[in-house]
């Protein structure tokens, strides 16, 4: 199988600009000639930023919200490609950090960060695949990916492999369940809250962390 050609990071920002200009014009035809499908329309939305890398935003209790009134698999299909979009967008916004010498030379400074690395080069697709429906931290293997400049096409493709029936399981669950959206709102922004937080402490032990030493208690 010939391989899949990987963007170049030259081109990552034009991908992110033509996928933000898709969603724009796709969006803004959507709400008018689908009046009716809003809530899906505004979940698929704010899908995008709660898939970033770096994103406080919740996505579950915005899913539960619109299983109510759309199909499993229609909501998956949705969620899918708005998690492609945030992929093209991350490796544009982050990959530009990773691949910044300074940063690049604390990833190959850090003995975790190769045996991740020597991990994921065994078997790429299938952890992408697997971290994608897997009930675990997505970023790391984003992460890796990006800074091993893994394409982005297959990256996509083994997202959509995992992410696709996860997200059909959560919209069952969240039929099942039917759970009031004044509830869901209060997760959603709970759990905001303690992403911000978690946030703003990472944030503060590495500002107080010495150059060359252990972080300060």
């Amino acid at each position: 199988m010939a391989e899949l050609p990987t963007i170049a990071a030259a081109g990552r920002r034009r991908a992110a600009l033509i996928a933000l200009a898709l969603v724009a014009i796709v969006s803004a035809s959507a709400f008018v000639l689908f009046p009716h499908d809003r809530a899906l329309i505004w979940y698929g939305l704010y899908a995008i930023p709660a898939h970033l890398l770096i994103s406080f935003l919740s996505h579950e209790p915005a899913l539960f919200a619109v299983a109510k009134l759309y199909s499993p698999r229609v909501i998956a299909t949705v969620g899918v490609i708005a998690c492609s979009v945030a992929i093209v967008l991350d490796y544009w916004l982050i990959g530009w950090f990773v691949s910044r010498k300074l940063v690049r030379e604390q990833f190959d400074k850090s003995r975790a960060y190769e045996i991740a690395q020597r991990i994921f080069r065994k078997a790429p697709f299938l952890l992408i695949a697997g971290s994608a429906f897997a009930p675990v931290p997505f970023y790391p293997v984003k992460i890796l990916a990006i800074a091993n400049d893994y394409s982005v096409v297959r990256f996509i493709v083994a997202m959509v492999i995992g992410r696709w029936p996860r997200f059909v399981l959560l919209a069952m669950g969240g039929q099942k369940v039917n759970a009031p959206n004044r509830w869901l709102l209060y997760a959603g922004i709970g759990l905001a809250v303690l992403a911000l937080l978690q946030i703003w402490r990472t944030r503060r032990r590495r500002m107080r962390q010495p150059p060359d030493g252990p972080p300060l208690p």
